[in-house]
């Protein structure tokens, strides 16, 4: 795991841009990203439709409405845009691009070797906390790709979460 970010700042709020690669192919990798029961195992339960045009919504571990959004372009399995509006807080938007990794010659290679390189980028972010999220969320993903049936492991999220916070805290003081 070696998840890349960059901050800047994109007013109101901030840009958040991640990089990660991951054990598995795009139809995988998109399944987990937009299928709600696999997204209860490794991130947060979700209702609605994750699909062009479709309504959302991502539910806090007490069951209520974190954030919704509405899918703004989808083309599966290669990526996704969708607005992100966390209650109380201004709308931003989430784009997630899938592409395979490595050079074409890797790319013809076994399909168990086969990897994908999962970009977002979150714009106008009001949180500072949404960085180490997402962080330890695109961290969290790894292990359901290796294991699709466990629970997630809410604790071991929010240790990881904590770790974060203070890199990242530092990042957004250097922008001020």
């Amino acid at each position: 795991m070696s998840v890349t970010s960059r901050i800047s700042r994109d007013e109101p709020g901030w840009l958040l841009e991640f990089e990660e690669t991951y054990d598995t192919d795009a139809a995988d990798l998109w399944s987990a990203l937009t299928e709600p029961g696999r997204l209860a195992r490794w991130m947060a339960g979700y209702r609605g439709d994750l699909r062009l045009g479709g309504h959302w919504q991502a539910l806090g571990v007490d069951g209520d409405v974190y954030c919704d959004g509405v899918v703004e372009a989808c083309d599966p399995p290669h990526g996704f845009t969708t607005t992100w509006v966390v209650v109380g807080e201004h709308p931003s938007r989430v784009t997630v691009t899938l592409e395979a990794a490595g050079s074409e010659a890797e790319r013809r290679g076994a399909a168990d070797a086969a990897r994908t390189v999962l970009r977002l980028r979150h714009e106008q972010v009001a949180q500072a906390g949404t960085a180490p999220g997402w962080h330890a969320y695109l961290e969290a993903l790894h292990g359901h790709l290796a294991d699709p049936t466990a629970a997630r492991d809410r604790a071991a999220w929010l240790a990881r979460f904590d770790a974060l916070r203070p890199e990242y805290a530092a990042r957004y003081a250097e922008l001020g």
